[in-house]
């Protein structure tokens, strides 16, 4: 696929968190899910959220939505903090979650309808979005009939619609092949680039993570917790031949090793 020129676009939002936790009640009492969590992102950038399972990935993404309440600290997004039905934030899953009595286009529509939202310029934005992500020949086509990575380019469409600035994207590519897992992250990565989105990225791939961003952040567990935050200097935009570089091999190793130690119950 090859990217298309940008659709009108809303730039990326700034995202801030301060001290933020987050614990959940058990039937054997409270868990401390996330604690003392503090990241600036800045408007535009692309981050990966690593780490272990349980580490708390995935209710971070939640929080920043405004899905799901936390106990303490300060979040925001924007000039706001997180509520549920913001506009400005698109929501991708693991899975695509699409619509199997709706055809490609009608998917990327959902949005619109759900708002409550019509006229031409939804047609319009549509068809841009679907010309932006390689699929205006299957706009027709029945969401079963498509790949799983053209199933997840619908979804991405989708999560543009209502052109947020914020991109959250949970675990996208898993369900992929290497193959064409690989394939698509430098594709999401050129988009980033070129529509300006601030994007976050729940991964527990390194090489993904080191791949399409510009910061990883390191999880550790038990509870979760920021264990390193590591730069990531490739040039953009990124290309498949980047995995066998050596400075690839070393920002994955930089990584890797955050992770250790957040294995090993320490924090940086």
């Amino acid at each position: 696929m090859t990217i298309a020129p940008a659709v009108p676009t809303t730039k990326g939002e700034a995202i801030s968190l301060v001290s933020v936790g987050k614990t959940y009640q058990t039937a054997t009492g409270a868990l401390p899910a996330l604690v003392d969590i503090n990241f600036e992102i800045r408007a535009g950038e692309f981050v990966a959220l690593v780490g272990p399972s349980g580490c708390g990935k995935s209710t971070l993404l939640k929080i920043i939505a405004g899905l799901i309440p936390y106990e303490s600290g300060v979040v925001s997004v924007g000039d706001a903090k997180p509520k549920e039905g913001r506009r400005d934030i698109g929501f991708m899953l693991q899975q695509s979650v699409l619509m199997p009595w709706l055809d490609v286009k009608e998917n990327v529509a959902l949005p619109f309808r759900i708002a409550r939202e019509s006229g031409p310029h939804v047609s319009d934005r549509v068809d841009e979005l679907l010309d932006l992500v390689g699929l205006s020949h299957a706009a027709s086509m029945r969401t079963w009939e498509l790949s799983g990575g053209m199933q997840q380019r619908v979804a991405l469409a989708r999560a543009l619609a209502l052109d947020p600035g914020v991109m959250l994207m949970d675990e996208p590519f898993s369900a992929l092949d290497e193959f064409k897992r690989e394939h698509l992250n430098i594709e999401v990565a050129h988009m980033a680039d070129t529509i300006g989105k601030t994007t976050i990225l729940v991964t527990h791939s390194i090489s993904e993570a080191v791949l399409m961003s510009d910061r990883v952040i390191a999880l550790g567990v038990n509870p979760g917790r920021v264990v390193g935050d590591i730069a990531i200097d490739l040039e953009r935009p990124r290309v498949s031949e980047m995995v066998s570089s050596s400075r690839f091999q070393e920002l994955s190793n930089e990584v890797r090793d955050a992770l250790a130690i957040g294995m090993n119950g320490e924090a940086e």
